[in-house]
């Protein structure tokens, strides 16, 4: 299993407001550009796919995973400078690094999503969602019916080839 964020690169890419400061901005979006993350996400779905893994995209927006602590599950709104999360709870006050906390956040959400995902029937999902193995599986079950009327050879526009 993967678990990512989900990356709104258009966003973190739009130009500079005008100051100071918008030269900066653009080395910024021609860097995140150059590590191309939409392809590298692309890349691992599609592998996982090969694999017959699964890929689970967390919904930063709703889920908030760098101010949400893992333990409780409560909200602690952190700025950037923030390198280390205390979760504001007097019960918990679980105290991480900001990154490996987000990541078991990730995880966690995850985890549930897969769960749940898990209890529902299946007939009509993948594990990852993929198009491409929803194909494979039903050329797998025509070709297994195939075998069971007989080793009958079909012609492509249904004449029989003999």
């Amino acid at each position: 299993m993967v678990a990512t964020e989900k990356l709104n690169v258009k966003g973190m890419t739009a130009k500079a407001k005008k100051g100071k400061r918008k030269r900066q901005k653009n080395g910024l979006n021609r860097s995140i550009l150059d590590i191309e993350m939409g392809m590298l996400r692309s890349a691992i779905e599609y592998k996982l796919a090969e694999a017959g893994g699964l890929f689970v995209e967390i919904p930063t927006q709703q889920v908030k995973p760098s101010q949400r602590c893992a333990k409780c599950w409560g909200l602690t709104p952190k700025t950037l400078s923030d390198r280390l999360y205390v979760c504001s709870n007097p019960a918990c006050q679980h105290a991480e690094d900001r990154d490996i906390n987000s990541a078991q956040v990730c995880l966690i959400w995850a985890r549930g999503k897969e769960l749940a995902s898990s209890n529902v029937d299946g007939s009509s999902s993948t594990c990852c969602g993929s198009f491409k193995q929803l194909a494979q599986v039903k050329r797998q079950k025509r070709l297994l019916a195939n075998t069971e009327v007989g080793n009958v050879d079909h012609h492509p526009r249904g004449r029989s080839s003999s």
